[in-house]
């Protein structure tokens, strides 16, 4: 056998993988990097995003310059209990950072009481890696002034949940709803972030992850 069969079958697989993840659909793509993220240090994130819709729809990959530096694991429609799932399987991906978001949908969609949401979240908090620094984002203000109250009440008791994790909390309340309202230029329907919202997000984040 060739002396060079071993490194060209190597770079073969290699070309065939960074190919797969260029060009396949979301989910094939999520979950082949995930597995060779556990697999193959060459394709460890540096950060692993999980969350619901509004990380869903962000793209983090301008927080890392390298290939393959992010590796979102977020879903649209997520609760909490499901973003804890998210990270029960970045368990042994190897990550620097953790970045997470989530809550919205337990409020909205759920009727969760700002009490039982503190208490999703605790557990949530036990299923983090041991490894990575973790960001959590606060459950941002919407167009409904209403709902806004109870947003502000279940941020309270998560700031202080992540404040004895060690978790950092950040709030993007001050720039994307200064007045307690969602600002009409960083959303689309009253809940989603815009892409102006979204640049607001990365700029807070940048200065966390990518040092």
């Amino acid at each position: 056998m060739s002396p060079f069969f071993f490194p060209l079958a190597l770079g073969a697989i290699f070309l065939a993988a960074v190919g797969a993840l260029a060009l396949g659909c979301g989910e094939v793509r999520r979950a082949l990097h995930l597995a060779l993220a556990r697999r193959v240090r060459l394709f460890a994130p540096k950060i692993v995003v999980a969350g619901d819709s509004l990380a869903a729809c962000c793209r983090f990959a301008p927080l890392c310059r390298r290939p393959f530096g992010v590796l979102s694991l977020a879903r649209g429609g997520a609760t909490l209990k499901e973003v804890a799932g998210q990270l029960q399987q970045a368990q042994d991906v190897h990550a620097r950072w953790i970045v997470m978001d989530g809550g919205l949908n337990d409020l909205i969609a759920d009727g969760a009481t700002p009490a039982r949401l503190a208490e999703d979240f605790a557990a949530l908090l036990r299923r983090l890696p041991k490894e990575p620094a973790a960001v959590f984002t606060l459950p941002p203000f919407t167009a409904d002034a209403g709902l806004n109250l109870r947003i502000a009440s279940a941020n309270a008791e998560l700031a202080k949940l992540c404040l004895g994790a060690g978790v950092l909390a950040l709030d993007l309340n001050p720039k994307i709803a200064p007045g307690g309202v969602r600002l009409p230029q960083m959303t689309d329907d009253g809940l989603h972030f815009s892409s102006a919202a979204n640049a607001v997000w990365l700029a807070a984040l940048r200065p966390v992850v990518a040092p």
